[in-house]
């Protein structure tokens, strides 16, 4: 599953700025959806925690009616201010996923993927070093 919408920051930028763009772009994405029910649930899910470790943010909710995943992929090597993360570590890397409600398996599987792609070294050197918008959604 390729991103909808990628950033790259080149510097340190607040967790709550990235989460904000990147949840802008999901709206006006290729599904329609109800931003408002939407963004309390992802809101409830972000004060649970999310970061998942490897340098992983993943804000994430599932969404009654969605037609597919929708997903946000954002990297910032020096950092996302803000946000809490286990043992002081960095979080370079913020994946917005938003999936139907009706498919657990469409959720799971979404997670999954970026979960392998996060624990590939050689995979996580390019994505650091992409400059390139374009490019790192190539990369998926």
């Amino acid at each position: 599953m390729a991103p909808i919408y990628t950033r790259i920051y080149t510097q340190p930028v607040e967790f709550n700025r990235a989460l904000g763009y990147a949840y802008d772009a999901l709206v006006y994405g290729p599904y329609p959806f109800d931003a408002i029910t939407t963004w309390k649930g992802l809101s409830e899910r972000i004060a649970q925690g999310v970061y998942m470790g490897q340098g992983l943010l993943l804000p994430h909710t599932r969404v009654s009616g969605l037609k597919g995943p929708l997903m946000a992929f954002v990297v910032c090597k020096d950092g996302f201010t803000g946000v809490k993360t286990r043992n002081e570590e960095m979080a370079q890397f913020m994946c917005m996923l938003l999936s139907p409600a009706e498919s657990a398996m469409a959720h799971t599987i979404a997670i999954a993927n970026v979960a392998k792609l996060l624990l590939n070294p050689e995979w996580k050197e390019k994505v650091l070093a992409t400059t390139d918008e374009e490019e790192l959604k190539k990369l998926f």
